[in-house]
């Protein structure tokens, strides 16, 4: 995809997910469901998004878990669980790979899976429906989407911060009521001069997670780590603080930029998407609880220096999920 599509790839900032990242945030969400409200991944009225699935892995490997069990999973899949993407050729390939892992787990007639939508995530949320007579089936399912009480959003958010100059014609597209809400929040929460970078379509999916769960909810999201320590991101983190009740960081670094300009001595190591991404890299899972009344605790773990992307992956499975972490605060 990347070498047939290279600037779609890179306006888009498409970077697929290794299973054991996959795997960590998804068990770590139903720890926290079961911790902050009692509930799993598999409890009935929990919804359950991926709004940037790619080729579906999220779904795929929710499906095949064990964390929603043989008789939750028919009415999960057929009304509970959603995804949404924007590229027509992975929208087909999840719709097929998420048909087909619901079909191992259940040996009945093939169901189709209606609850992915061909769409742009955050478009959805900027104005009406512009083609309901052309896409009459996925304008539905879109309607349907909007009105849902999503609990919980996983994924793996595009990376993409727009073009590097006038003349790239590799512009990201403009979301005026999303960036208005970046705008009112995070950079309005921000010391730093240059808040450009608080457009990247990471920031803007967190932005969008945390309005969308309302005041009840977790996210799970493996992105872009600059958030963590940048001065340009001083806002996110403060916004962060204030609207979660808990927040888990594993920061699985891999800066390359910060590697070559350290000639070595910041020790990131591999980055976990290989040539996929130069970014430092954090898993972060967010939770928003009301019956805290305390926001902002935040728990942090490091991997750990110079470490080969398989020494990350091998240490993130051993880890299973966040219960496996010693995070301090």
């Amino acid at each position: 995809f990347r070498n047939a599509f290279p600037k779609m790839t890179e306006r888009l900032g498409i970077v697929y997910t290794p299973v054991e990242v996959v795997d960590f945030i998804l068990h770590s969400v139903n720890h926290l469901l079961q911790k902050e409200f009692e509930q799993t991944l598999g409890s009935k009225g929990v919804h359950i998004i991926d709004p940037f699935t790619g080729t579906g892995t999220f779904i795929t490997r929710l499906i095949q878990s064990g964390l929603i069990k043989p008789e939750e999973l028919p009415h999960k899949y057929k009304h509970e669980i959603h995804a949404n993407e924007l590229v027509l050729l992975a929208y087909y390939i999840a719709a097929i790979n998420i048909e087909a892992a619901y079909h191992g787990e259940v040996i009945d007639e093939y169901t189709p899976f209606e609850g992915i939508c061909l769409t742009d995530t955050f478009q959805m949320y900027e104005k009406d429906d512009l083609v309901d007579a052309l896409l009459e089936d996925n304008s539905a399912r879109r309607k349907r989407q909007k009105d849902l009480d999503i609990r919980v959003i996983v994924g793996n958010p595009p990376y993409s911060v727009g073009q590097n100059d006038a003349n790239d014609n590799n512009a990201n597209i403009s979301y005026p009521h999303l960036d208005m809400r970046i705008r009112s929040s995070y950079a309005a929460s921000s010391n730093g001069a240059n808040v450009r970078n608080l457009y990247d379509s990471y920031i803007r999916a967190i932005r969008w997670a945390s309005d969308r769960v309302g005041n009840a909810g977790i996210i799970g999201f493996v992105t872009n780590g600059g958030f963590l320590e940048k001065s340009a991101t001083d806002g996110i983190r403060k916004c962060l603080a204030r609207e979660f009740s808990n927040i888990y960081v594993l920061n699985l670094r891999g800066d390359i930029r910060k590697n070559m300009l350290s000639k070595g001595r910041a020790k990131e190591g591999q980055n976990i998407f290989g040539s996929g991404s130069m970014a430092g890299i954090a898993i972060s899972i967010l939770v928003k609880n009301p019956e805290n009344s305390e926001h902002g605790h935040i728990y942090y773990h490091d991997i750990g220096d110079e470490l080969s992307r398989d020494d990350k992956l091998g240490k993130i499975a051993d880890f299973k999920s966040l219960a496996g972490i010693n995070t301090r605060e």
